[in-house]
Protein backbone atom coordinates (compact mmCIF):
# COMPACT_ATOMS: atom_id res chain seq x y z
CA UNK A 1 0.00 0.00 0.00
CA UNK A 2 1.63 3.54 -1.38
CA UNK A 3 1.46 6.60 1.15
CA UNK A 4 -2.25 7.96 0.12
CA UNK A 5 -2.29 11.45 -1.18
CA UNK A 6 -4.49 13.70 1.14
CA UNK A 7 -5.43 17.69 0.90
CA UNK A 8 -4.16 20.07 3.37
CA UNK A 9 -7.88 20.29 4.83
CA UNK A 10 -6.48 16.69 6.12
CA UNK A 11 -2.69 18.01 7.06
CA UNK A 12 -0.15 17.04 5.14
CA UNK A 13 2.57 19.86 4.55
CA UNK A 14 1.02 23.01 6.91
CA UNK A 15 -0.05 26.01 4.94
CA UNK A 16 1.48 29.19 6.83
CA UNK A 17 -2.07 30.25 7.27
CA UNK A 18 -2.46 27.03 9.50
CA UNK A 19 0.95 27.30 11.06
CA UNK A 20 0.34 30.92 12.26
CA UNK A 21 -3.27 30.03 13.30
CA UNK A 22 -3.24 29.84 17.33
CA UNK A 23 -5.89 28.00 19.02
CA UNK A 24 -6.48 27.52 23.26
CA UNK A 25 -4.19 24.57 25.01
CA UNK A 26 -6.72 21.84 26.01
CA UNK A 27 -6.21 20.76 29.61
CA UNK A 28 -5.35 17.02 30.06
CA UNK A 29 -9.16 16.49 31.21
CA UNK A 30 -10.51 18.06 27.98
CA UNK A 31 -8.35 15.78 25.83
CA UNK A 32 -10.01 12.20 27.51
CA UNK A 33 -12.93 13.85 27.65
CA UNK A 34 -12.57 14.07 24.13
CA UNK A 35 -11.60 10.99 23.87
CA UNK A 36 -13.93 8.97 25.56
CA UNK A 37 -16.89 10.83 23.17
CA UNK A 38 -15.14 10.64 19.54
CA UNK A 39 -14.29 6.67 20.39
CA UNK A 40 -17.15 5.84 22.47
CA UNK A 41 -14.47 3.38 24.34
CA UNK A 42 -14.81 3.04 28.32
CA UNK A 43 -13.09 5.34 30.12
CA UNK A 44 -9.45 4.20 30.39
CA UNK A 45 -7.54 7.08 31.06
CA UNK A 46 -7.34 9.69 33.98
CA UNK A 47 -5.56 12.31 35.02
CA UNK A 48 -3.16 12.83 37.85
CA UNK A 49 -1.01 15.18 39.37
CA UNK A 50 2.77 13.73 40.09
CA UNK A 51 6.29 15.17 41.20
CA UNK A 52 8.72 12.69 40.11
CA UNK A 53 11.68 12.10 37.90
CA UNK A 54 9.94 12.33 34.49
CA UNK A 55 8.76 15.47 35.60
CA UNK A 56 10.78 18.92 35.32
CA UNK A 57 8.02 20.21 37.19
CA UNK A 58 4.88 19.25 39.23
CA UNK A 59 1.37 19.24 37.39
CA UNK A 60 -1.13 17.28 35.52
CA UNK A 61 0.04 13.79 34.34
CA UNK A 62 -2.23 11.29 32.10
CA UNK A 63 -1.89 7.51 32.82
CA UNK A 64 -3.65 4.41 31.56
CA UNK A 65 -4.24 1.26 29.39
CA UNK A 66 -5.70 0.86 25.99
CA UNK A 67 -7.13 -2.29 25.37
CA UNK A 68 -6.26 -2.54 21.34
CA UNK A 69 -8.89 -5.92 20.75
CA UNK A 70 -8.21 -9.31 19.26
CA UNK A 71 -7.12 -7.99 15.61
CA UNK A 72 -4.15 -9.04 14.20
CA UNK A 73 -4.85 -6.60 10.88
CA UNK A 74 -2.41 -3.90 10.31
CA UNK A 75 -4.16 -1.48 7.88
CA UNK A 76 -1.93 -0.08 5.95
CA UNK A 77 -0.21 -3.79 5.45
CA UNK A 78 3.32 -3.14 6.47
CA UNK A 79 5.66 -4.79 8.74
CA UNK A 80 5.74 -2.99 11.92
CA UNK A 81 2.44 -0.63 11.02
CA UNK A 82 0.46 0.95 14.18
CA UNK A 83 -2.33 -1.75 15.53
CA UNK A 84 -5.62 -1.45 13.93
CA UNK A 85 -7.24 1.46 15.91
CA UNK A 86 -4.10 3.32 17.27
CA UNK A 87 -4.46 6.27 15.05
CA UNK A 88 -8.32 6.44 15.66
CA UNK A 89 -7.65 7.03 19.48
CA UNK A 90 -4.67 9.46 19.24
CA UNK A 91 -6.35 11.53 16.72
CA UNK A 92 -9.50 11.81 19.58
CA UNK A 93 -6.98 12.82 22.17
CA UNK A 94 -5.27 15.41 20.32
CA UNK A 95 -8.90 16.74 18.28
CA UNK A 96 -6.95 20.71 18.08
CA UNK A 97 -3.58 19.41 16.44
CA UNK A 98 -3.95 20.74 12.95
CA UNK A 99 -0.53 19.96 11.87
CA UNK A 100 0.52 16.39 11.94
CA UNK A 101 3.99 14.76 11.24
CA UNK A 102 4.75 11.05 11.25
CA UNK A 103 7.87 9.55 12.22
CA UNK A 104 9.50 6.67 10.91
CA UNK A 105 6.65 6.63 8.84
CA UNK A 106 6.60 3.61 6.83
CA UNK A 107 3.64 3.37 5.24
CA UNK A 108 1.28 5.11 7.74
CA UNK A 109 -2.72 4.98 7.25
CA UNK A 110 -3.18 8.37 6.14
CA UNK A 111 -6.62 7.91 6.20
CA UNK A 112 -6.73 7.47 9.74
CA UNK A 113 -4.76 10.78 10.76
CA UNK A 114 -3.37 12.82 7.89
CA UNK A 115 -0.56 14.12 8.14
CA UNK A 116 3.16 14.64 6.36
CA UNK A 117 5.88 11.95 6.67
CA UNK A 118 9.35 10.95 7.19
CA UNK A 119 11.12 7.92 6.44
CA UNK A 120 15.37 7.46 5.48
CA UNK A 121 13.79 4.61 3.03
CA UNK A 122 13.08 7.03 0.09
CA UNK A 123 10.77 3.24 -1.42
CA UNK A 124 7.73 4.28 1.16
CA UNK A 125 7.18 7.47 -0.94
CA UNK A 126 7.49 9.89 2.42
CA UNK A 127 7.49 13.61 1.74
CA UNK A 128 10.59 13.74 3.93
CA UNK A 129 13.51 11.56 3.10
CA UNK A 130 15.67 11.95 6.37
CA UNK A 131 17.85 10.64 8.84
CA UNK A 132 15.13 10.64 12.05
CA UNK A 133 18.02 11.67 14.62
CA UNK A 134 18.93 15.13 12.66
CA UNK A 135 15.91 15.62 11.00
CA UNK A 136 17.88 18.51 8.77
CA UNK A 137 14.92 18.46 5.68
CA UNK A 138 11.59 18.87 7.69
CA UNK A 139 10.56 22.16 9.16
CA UNK A 140 9.91 20.64 12.48
CA UNK A 141 9.01 24.79 13.15
CA UNK A 142 5.29 23.84 11.51
CA UNK A 143 4.06 21.05 12.98
CA UNK A 144 2.33 20.59 16.48
CA UNK A 145 1.90 16.78 16.87
CA UNK A 146 4.52 14.88 15.99
CA UNK A 147 4.06 10.21 16.33
CA UNK A 148 7.00 8.16 16.05
CA UNK A 149 6.99 4.74 16.56
CA UNK A 150 10.35 3.45 15.76
CA UNK A 151 12.31 0.11 15.64
CA UNK A 152 11.90 -1.35 18.89
CA UNK A 153 15.38 -3.58 18.27
CA UNK A 154 17.99 -4.30 15.88
CA UNK A 155 16.36 -7.26 14.26
CA UNK A 156 13.02 -4.92 13.72
CA UNK A 157 15.47 -2.42 12.22
CA UNK A 158 17.34 -5.33 9.52
CA UNK A 159 13.23 -5.72 8.84
CA UNK A 160 13.35 -2.40 7.69
CA UNK A 161 16.74 -2.13 5.87
CA UNK A 162 18.10 0.43 8.29
CA UNK A 163 20.15 0.92 11.20
CA UNK A 164 19.22 1.01 14.79
CA UNK A 165 18.45 4.70 15.92
CA UNK A 166 19.33 6.49 19.08
CA UNK A 167 16.50 7.47 20.52
CA UNK A 168 17.67 10.42 22.54
CA UNK A 169 19.20 11.76 19.34
CA UNK A 170 15.79 11.73 17.71
CA UNK A 171 14.32 13.33 20.82
CA UNK A 172 16.93 15.95 20.65
CA UNK A 173 16.27 16.77 17.48
CA UNK A 174 12.70 17.31 17.53
CA UNK A 175 13.15 19.29 20.82
CA UNK A 176 15.61 21.56 19.14
CA UNK A 177 13.18 22.98 17.00
CA UNK A 178 9.90 21.93 17.59
CA UNK A 179 7.45 25.24 18.76
CA UNK A 180 6.38 25.16 22.36
CA UNK A 181 3.37 23.45 23.16
CA UNK A 182 3.60 20.68 20.37
CA UNK A 183 3.37 17.38 21.16
CA UNK A 184 5.52 14.30 20.80
CA UNK A 185 3.23 10.93 20.66
CA UNK A 186 6.12 8.08 21.06
CA UNK A 187 5.53 4.81 20.70
CA UNK A 188 7.61 1.73 21.75
CA UNK A 189 8.93 -0.56 24.48
CA UNK A 190 11.17 1.52 26.11
CA UNK A 191 10.84 5.50 27.36
CA UNK A 192 13.26 7.42 25.35
CA UNK A 193 15.90 9.61 26.79
CA UNK A 194 14.85 13.28 26.56
CA UNK A 195 16.01 16.66 27.66
CA UNK A 196 14.02 18.22 30.94
CA UNK A 197 14.44 21.70 29.50
CA UNK A 198 13.05 20.70 26.17
CA UNK A 199 10.19 18.75 27.42
CA UNK A 200 7.58 17.55 29.83
CA UNK A 201 6.55 14.41 30.29
CA UNK A 202 2.68 14.22 30.45
CA UNK A 203 1.78 11.10 30.34
CA UNK A 204 2.29 7.23 29.72
CA UNK A 205 -0.57 4.73 27.95
CA UNK A 206 0.15 1.41 28.39
CA UNK A 207 -1.22 -0.41 24.73
CA UNK A 208 -2.06 -3.92 25.44
CA UNK A 209 -2.86 -5.63 21.97
CA UNK A 210 -4.26 -9.53 21.21
CA UNK A 211 -1.80 -12.67 22.20
CA UNK A 212 1.59 -12.95 21.00
CA UNK A 213 2.40 -9.60 20.64
CA UNK A 214 4.72 -7.38 22.32
CA UNK A 215 3.38 -4.36 25.16
CA UNK A 216 4.30 -1.26 24.38
CA UNK A 217 3.59 2.16 26.00
CA UNK A 218 2.83 4.90 23.99
CA UNK A 219 4.83 7.97 25.72
CA UNK A 220 3.64 11.65 25.25
CA UNK A 221 5.89 14.47 25.83
CA UNK A 222 5.04 18.45 24.86
CA UNK A 223 7.78 20.93 24.03
CA UNK A 224 8.56 22.95 27.00
CA UNK A 225 7.90 26.86 26.74
CA UNK A 226 10.94 29.06 25.32
CA UNK A 227 9.99 31.79 27.49
CA UNK A 228 8.03 31.76 30.84
CA UNK A 229 4.68 30.52 30.73
CA UNK A 230 4.30 26.93 30.33
CA UNK A 231 1.36 25.79 27.72
CA UNK A 232 2.16 22.28 28.58
CA UNK A 233 0.46 22.48 31.85
CA UNK A 234 -3.15 22.71 32.76
CA UNK A 235 -3.64 26.23 33.77
CA UNK A 236 -4.70 25.34 37.31
CA UNK A 237 -0.95 23.22 37.94
CA UNK A 238 0.62 26.26 36.78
Amino acid sequence: MQNQQVTMEENVVPRETDVNRTMPEMTLQQRIDSYCKRTKFPRALFTGSFDDVFLSEGGGFIVGTWIMGNSYRVRSGYYGGYPDGYLKRIRALFPDKRNVLHLFSGKVDLVALPGATVDINSDNNPDFVDDAQTLEKVPLEQFDLVLADPPYSIEDAERYRTSMVKRNLVMRALGQRLRSGAHVAWLDQVLPMFKKDQFDMIGVIGIVKSTNHRFRVCSIFCRRPYEHSNPCRNPQDQ
